[in-house]
């Protein structure tokens, strides 16, 4: 994730160096060249610095936006971009949000691409085994991912595979996040939450149990949001949909590792203007990420 980062810059670097302040010698497996995730607190403190990097390498090229979101752990990136948060308190809460997570029950995460909502939800309530099944994200009109104890979870699937033609994989074999396994997690979690210096935010705050904007937020309400998204569900086909409605002009770039949400913003979706920091045919090494997003917004 952090090695394909082209040309870093002083920005990046930066933020590696703060990393390392707060993590110490822990620091190093997540930003060498050959990093061991072995956990989820791995994986959720190695994305979010790779996401920190790459955000501030385009802040760098004079990139900037007065307004962001993120899906599930992209919201603690969206919480920094905002002003509500530092990256150093940032990074301090993934770290203990990751080992919250890795105490919790052992449980699976499967995607479902093509039934429409309701058929999920129709299929998770009428599956045939007993055990924990929700709808843990609704990502967009026809990509949703199903959460929960193993056996609820795959027969779920399986019944959308057999009666909606739905391709299910599944994406995570520990950790059902925003799912009520999590709820020892979510009351663990949530005095690392009340102890954080939250600060008043510059830009607009849309935490991913409502997908809506939080007018003038109070260090309680990113308490509440936060601890509820560990084991609720996260609406950011609604907060997607809100944020094109009010800005129909925008350019969605996802930044981060990989383009997954951008090619979740497909035209048979929303007819939005997307680019990606780490897509090869638009951001490509080498050419500045502003005359990018320039070239996208004149073919508007």
């Amino acid at each position: 994730m952090i090695s394909r980062i082209p040309a870093r810059g002083l920005a990046a670097s930066e933020i590696a160096a703060r990393a390392r302040e707060v993590l110490g010698d822990a620091a190093a497996p997540y930003l060498g060249a050959s990093a061991r995730l072995t956990c989820n607190r791995d994986v959720q403190i190695a994305l979010f610095i790779a996401t920190q990097m790459r955000l501030a390498a385009l802040e760098e090229e004079g990139i900037t936006s007065d307004a962001s979101l993120g899906l599930s752990l992209g919201e603690y990136s969206h919480l920094v971009h905002i002003g509500a948060l530092s990256f150093e308190d940032g990074l301090r809460l993934v770290a203990a949000r990751g080992a919250a997570y890795d105490r919790s029950p052992r449980g699976v995460m499967v995607t479902v691409t093509g039934p429409q909502q309701n058929e999920v939800e129709d299929a998770v309530r009428g599956r045939r085994s007993d055990g924990v099944a929700v709808v843990s994200n609704y990502n967009s009109p026809t990509q949703h991912v199903i959460a929960g104890e193993a056996e609820a979870v795959h027969d779920a699937a399986a019944r959308l595979e057999e009666e909606a033609g739905a391709h299910a994989i599944e994406i995570e074999s520990r950790v059902a996040m925003h799912s009520p396994l999590l709820d020892a997690a979510a009351r663990e979690f949530r005095p690392c939450l009340e102890a954080a210096p939250w600060k008043s935010p510059r830009l607009e705050y849309r935490p991913n149990v409502t997908g809506a904007v939080v007018a003038h937020p109070r260090p309680v309400d990113f308490v509440t949001s936060l601890a509820a998204h560990v084991n609720h569900p996260v609406q950011w086909r609604r907060a997607i949909e809100g944020l094109a409605a009010e800005r129909p002009n925008a350019v969605f770039v996802e930044v981060g590792p990989g383009m997954v949400l951008h090619n979740l913003l497909s035209r048979r979706w929303l007819h939005v203007r997307r680019l990606a920091t780490d897509e090869k045919d638009e951001i490509i090494p080498g050419r500045r990420w502003r005359d990018s997003v320039e070239t996208l917004r004149a073919r508007a």
